[in-house]
């Protein structure tokens, strides 16, 4: 009787002395960042599901790991943008590699909360074009794909003619910011394809809270390619991998409920009011929160 007793004595020992990422709670764990960070237990996303595909490109690459938080989500904006445009198809190109860590193709990617995905797309009648093996370009003027660069072609499968679809590139960016199960901290998207969803996003009467948070989440990087070609998501630490070790760089997540609650009313009101918020990104002792500015 005593042994036992011992032994699990020296159990609850360990478990309570543990340091983050060393034990967990049986789900998806991101430990670290983006850049410098592993993932444990991470969820395979499959490799088909209502709305999205992986190409063969990328399920032979296997970087299909992600956060539980990640994979579900992208899984419902997949599901909910296929039943209110049926037809398109999200492709799904790479989230992390099994366990995280070092990527050959990305500087982030490494603790399962980046999602690259690839844009809707529509051939000349319209219709959407299956993401196959590929992931074009677009200009931001015609938003008509064009050549990809001339190392790109190794990467990827042939480039058919298609062009941006605005109306499935908006109802995804919407899914993702209303999804309740994740905070997004990043949309990284080509500036001048970001004006188009916004543009296109005014047009149809959307919620100008909405638009002013997809204002601010939707951003062209600095430090990297265009992101011309894919919209990359990535999300902040959930609230339990932050007590496991996992770490955001980046805007403060109570940055973000101030975007909902700016005031109703006129145009000239509302652009005080985000001036008020810009001016405080700028004053923020946080790392990065000038890199926000739009």
């Amino acid at each position: 009787m005593r042994c036992p007793s011992l032994i699990t004595l020296v159990l609850a020992c360990a478990g309570g002395c543990a340091g983050p990422g060393m034990l967990g709670d049986g789900t998806s764990i991101s430990v670290g960042t983006i850049n410098g960070g592993h993932l444990r237990h991470g969820r395979a996303l499959a490799a088909k599901g209502e709305g999205y595909v992986i190409p063969s490109l990328w399920t032979t690459r296997g970087n299909r790991y992600g956060t539980d938080e990640i994979v579900h989500a992208i899984e419902r904006a997949a599901r909910r943008v296929r039943r209110e445009y049926p037809g398109g198809t999200l492709g799904i190109g790479d989230l992390s590699p099994r366990g995280g860590g070092d990527s050959q193709l990305h500087r982030s990617h490494e603790n399962g909360r980046d999602a690259d995905l690839i844009y809707f797309a529509v051939d000349d009648q319209d219709k959407p074009v299956l993401p196959v093996d590929a992931m074009p370009r677009y200009s931001p003027v015609d938003l008509r794909s064009f050549a990809p660069l001339a190392d790109a072609r190794v990467h990827f499968g042939p480039f058919s003619p298609r062009r941006f679809d605005v109306k499935r590139n908006w109802a995804l960016v919407r899914a993702l910011l209303q999804d309740p199960g994740i905070e997004v901290q990043f949309l990284f998207c080509h500036e001048g394809l970001k004006a188009r969803l916004i543009d296109y996003a005014r047009s149809i009467g959307e919620d100008s809270a909405l638009i002013d948070e997809a204002s601010v989440i939707l951003r062209q990087p600095g430090d990297s390619l265009p992101h011309d070609d894919h919209l990359h998501l990535r999300i902040y630490c959930s609230t339990a991998d932050r007590a496991w070790g996992c770490s955001d760089r980046g805007p403060p997540r109570w940055l973000k409920k101030r975007w909902k609650y700016l005031p109703e009313g006129g145009e000239a009101e509302r652009q005080i009011a985000m001036a008020d918020v810009v001016a405080r990104m700028v004053t923020s002792p946080f790392p990065g929160m000038r890199r926000l500015i739009p």
